[in-house]
């Protein structure tokens, strides 16, 4: 599976000419946000280990490289889909898995998760795994929404989207810890 150097560059040189530039430079923000985002699970996966309340990693992306440029970087695709971005186990053994999102709209889309990230998730679950996706907003709250309730969005919301306001008023919103740790998995407080 993979396309070769050739096809790749193709892809790019096409890809390239019928973009606007206004969508490309969105495009690299909401990736540079998003990137943010997930650095800031990273760290409070990281306040979870010094505590010994959990181990979770973030999940590379399955990639190969095509070409080796200067400088470290390189030309690379993505081998298969992409996994949920954090798996680890809590403290007694329970195993959590969860995809993380970010958004500058006032809704995150049933879209936002791919099919395989989605079903990977309800695959967890149905093993008794805990199963979210955290969602972070651009006003800097975060919700955690259970992967049950993200794949009935449609039957639950009348739509495959959900709006922050219906995720405060369903009381989805992460809490911090005195300290102002954002502490999705709600265990600071009980250590």
């Amino acid at each position: 599976m993979g396309i070769s150097i050739e096809e790749y560059k193709s892809l790019l040189t096409n890809g390239l000419s019928n973009k606007s530039p206004y969508r490309q430079l969105q495009g690299k923000i909401n990736r540079e946000l998003g990137k943010n985002f997930e650095e800031q699970v990273e760290a409070i996966c990281e306040v979870y280990e010094l505590n010994n309340l959990a181990r979770i990693e973030k999940t590379p992306e399955p990639m190969k490289i095509l070409q080796h440029i200067e400088n470290g970087r390189f030309e690379a695709v993505f081998t298969k889909s992409a996994q949920p971005d954090f798996k680890g186990t809590l403290k007694g053994g329970r195993t959590v898995v969860f995809d993380a999102k970010f958004t500058e709209n006032d809704r995150i889309t049933f879209s936002a998760l791919s099919d395989f990230q989605r079903n990977t998730l309800l695959t967890y679950n149905n093993l008794d795994a805990i199963a979210f996706v955290l969602v972070g907003f651009g006003d800097g709250k975060v919700y955690k929404i259970d992967i049950n309730i993200w794949d009935n969005m449609k039957e639950k919301f009348g739509r495959k989207y959900i709006k922050q306001e219906e995720l405060d008023e369903l009381g989805f919103g992460v809490t911090k810890t005195k300290n102002g740790i954002m502490d999705f998995l709600e265990i600071l407080r009980y250590s």
